[in-house]
Formats: structure tokens, sequence, C-alpha cells
């Protein structure tokens, strides 16, 4: 469990570096099983330099599955979250470039929610490493951070501060293998300097619905969008309880699943 510190770590600042989570072997599985699962959506073609996202991704390789249930990994959700939450949707990326600041919108009930970021090498500053504006999860009003959230900042020459996406003021979150970042996906972030075909994996995690507004949200989501809000039938069909607590909400709500 998180300490309660780390909890106030991540309410006020929106994100927390834990170190050290996973072994080098973990890690070395992990990369392994990315290989696997990108050299399978390939076709066994070899890797074209593009960006490449796959969702759902945990859920396809044997070690990579139990991290969502691993203590480590899921006392992270009760800590920030209490005790009713589900998982929404696992990803892997291969990135290419920067990734340029965004943050918010998809949880716009203010849902709880958190997400868990892996990383299989090392990243600094200035190769890749996830940058995060402190804070930037709590919105103003009006929101003085807008401008960063959307798809128009750094397109043509638009800098609505006078200065680039790089030097936008922030923290640069800078991690080992095996050290685990922990953020709401309203928090804004970005990532600059990185070399093509890097590793970034997640899971979010979000806390169960309880009021019709928020049920109603979840349910839009649901059919706005291709990946989440769509367990996967092997978590629906475990034998581990604490994987099939995981996608109940989801089941019970009639959701599509992933055949998967």
């Amino acid at each position: 469990m998180l300490t309660p510190e780390q909890v106030a770590h991540f309410n006020v600042f929106g994100f927390l570096v834990l170190r050290s989570v996973l072994s080098k072997e973990e890690v070395d599985t992990i990369r392994r099983e990315s290989d696997e699962i990108f050299d399978q959506a390939r076709g066994g073609m070899e890797y074209a330099g593009e960006k490449e996202p796959i969702q759902p991704f945990f859920e396809r390789k044997p070690f990579m599955s139990t991290l969502p249930v691993d203590d480590r990994i899921f006392s992270i959700g009760e800590s920030i979250l209490g005790p009713e939450f589900f998982l929404d949707v696992t990803e892997g990326w291969r990135h290419t470039g920067i990734t340029k600041w965004h943050g918010g919108g998809a949880f716009t009930e203010n849902i709880p929610s958190c997400k868990i970021a892996f990383y299989v090498e090392p990243l600094t500053r200035d190769t890749g490493c996830l940058r995060v504006v402190p804070g930037s999860h709590i919105r103003s009003n009006p929101d003085l951070l807008e401008s960063l959230r959307g798809d128009g900042f750094g397109k043509e020459g638009v800098e609505p501060f006078g200065i680039s996406g790089s030097e936008i003021p922030c923290v640069a979150l800078e991690t080992e293998p095996g050290d685990i970042v922990v953020f709401p996906e309203d928090t804004l972030h970005a990532s600059y300097g990185g070399r093509d075909g890097r590793y970034q994996h997640a899971l979010t995690f979000i806390r169960n619905p309880v009021t019709e507004k928020e049920i109603s949200h979840i349910k839009k989501g649901h059919d706005n969008a291709k990946y989440s809000y769509r367990p996967c039938k092997s978590f629906i069909e475990s034998d581990n309880p604490r994987m099939r607590r995981l996608v109940a909400p989801l089941v019970e709500l009639g959701f599509k699943a992933h055949d998967i």
C-alpha cells in the first residue's frame, strides 16, 4: 500500500514516481513479451520505425497479464481510489518523436482514476522521460492551461506562452527500468527527445461509478470508444477472483468484451 504521504503527493501534485517496483528479471520479461506482441501484430515484419499502439496489451501475455492483480500494482489502485475500482484498459506503445502536451477530456465527470506507466529502458529529460506540470489535474476556472490540453499547441507556430513545448515549466520524471509512474489522465504530460521505437506501457484504474451521472458518463465513454471500458474475456472467465473483480463492474453494465 502507498503511504499517506504518497497519496497526498498524488492528490496535490498529480503524479507519483515509485522506484524499483519491478526486478531486472521482471523488466526483461516485460521487454520480451512486448517484443512478441508487437512482432505478432506486424505479422513478423521488421519494425519500420513508426508509432505503434496496441490495446488491450497486458492481457495478451502470461506475465504482463498478472500485473493488474499483482499486490504491488493493485494496491496502488486501492490506496488512491479506495476498495471499489475497475480496470479500464491496458495499452502498449512504441513511440516516435515527441509526445505533445495533453491531459484531460476523457474523464470530464471527475471520476477518480490513476494511470500506471511502466518503462523498460532508462529515460532522462533529454531522452524521452515523461514530463508533467504539477497540479495541472486540478483545473482553475477559467482553466489557464487549456491551451496545452488540446491539439492546437505547437501546430504551425502556435505558442500561446511564447515558448516551445520543450520549454514549458515542468518536472521531468527521469526513470530507470523497474520504476513506475502514477498519474491521473488530467495531469498535463508530454515527452521530448526520445528515440524512435521506445516502449511505454500503461494500465488505467477507475473508481467504480456511484451516481447515475457517473454511470451515464461511463456508458457514453463505452459507446464512443473502441477499447476503453471493454473487459477481456480472459479476465471475465479467470480463476483468479481479483481478476474477475477488476472487470465485474463493466460486465454488470453489459459492455462488450474483447476476445482476448
